[in-house]
């Protein structure tokens, strides 16, 4: 395939974005490859960021598209709708407050044209800028699609680029979640051999937002689809004789750390998952990001589980909910 082949739509929902939305359609238009269009969904925005999109249609007559929700359907509803009005190949998924660097589309698009077979899902690296102003990086690594699923290790939704017809194939976003949106999608297409490629250069900057966020509104909401993927998913493996070591070291690892945070919100719905998922099993080979401490470990091989996170949230002082 040749490079100039790869065309990208840019699908952008909007929601009350004033603070943001221009910094963000500066990044697309500083591109060194443009996309072939942008289309920019307006969600029931009550702010200027109509007025400022409209500008950019004006700067970029016939590339800047803007769509309208007639009342406020969700980021994955105007994702759908944007990508069903979409011409390329790929789309970039951007949210309206992430930022992408100068060279993702031309770096992108060269992997792709290089790759055999064409990757139905991109996975970029990226820099997450938190409330603070303190910043981590996320480097992929070319490892096992699975591993790399449960373990909330391929991307995030800016950073990655999606083949649309894959997209289309397994119905678009789910709509009615409210968060793990691009984990769920991207299980569906991996459920449908959806190809994979690594990419360990840093695309974008993925911005913490101070509102609007599931994970502060209702976290443990949150982390109950967190854990319920996860379930599918390592059931799906299972059900399909896909099973492996490292698979299910991950599986457990991912829900031993999720297990624990929903035991601070819901004490009751975490202990169901851990019977049912870790109790009876050593605990997982840790990993940087999931080391536990010696404290931990013995008050869970002398107590079990729900004695040590009672103890350890008593230690901390927090107060743990029931329900």
């Amino acid at each position: 395939m040749k490079l100039a082949d790869v065309t990208i739509s840019v699908v952008i929902p909007c929601y009350n974005v004033e603070n943001y939305i221009k910094e963000n359609l500066d990044s697309v238009f500083s591109q060194d490859k443009l996309p072939l269009e942008v289309i920019c969904v307006d969600d029931g925005s009550t702010d200027s960021t109509i007025s400022i999109i409209e500008s950019y249609q004006q700067r970029f007559p016939g590339v800047v598209t803007l769509l309208k929700n007639a009342t406020n359907k969700g980021a994955p509803y105007s994702r759908n709708l944007g990508m069903k009005n979409s011409s390329g190949e790929y789309v970039q998924f951007l949210d309206a407050d992430d930022i992408i660097y100068k060279n993702k589309f031309s770096h992108q698009t060269a992997l792709i044209a290089g790759a055999d077979p064409q990757p139905d899902i991109l996975v970029g690296s990226f820099t997450k800028i938190y409330l603070d102003g303190s910043e981590k990086e996320y480097i992929n690594k070319p490892i096992d699609k699975w591993v790399a699923l449960i373990g909330n290790k391929i991307g995030v939704t800016s950073a990655n680029l999606f083949k649309k017809s894959k997209v289309e194939e397994v119905g678009g976003w789910s709509e009615n979640l409210k968060s793990s949106q691009e984990y769920d999608l991207m299980f569906r297409m991996m459920q449908h051999n959806a190809s994979v490629l690594f990419d360990i250069l840093k695309v974008n900057y993925n911005r913490e937002r101070p509102s609007g966020s599931i994970t502060k509104s209702n976290p443990k909401e949150k982390w109950k689809r967190y854990i319920n993927l996860r379930v599918q998913i390592y059931e799906y493996l299972i059900s399909i004789n896909q099973i492996t070591h490292e698979r299910e070291n991950i599986f457990l690892l991912n829900m031993l750390s999720a297990v624990r945070i929903l035991y601070r919100y819901n004490r009751k719905e975490a202990l169901k998952f851990y019977e049912k998922y870790l109790h009876g099993k050593p605990l997982p080979t840790p990993d940087q990001e999931h080391n536990l401490n010696r404290v931990y470990k013995l008050l869970y091989r002398l107590f079990g589980f729900d004695a040590a996170q009672r103890i350890t949230l008593l230690i901390k002082g927090e107060k743990v909910h029931e329900t």
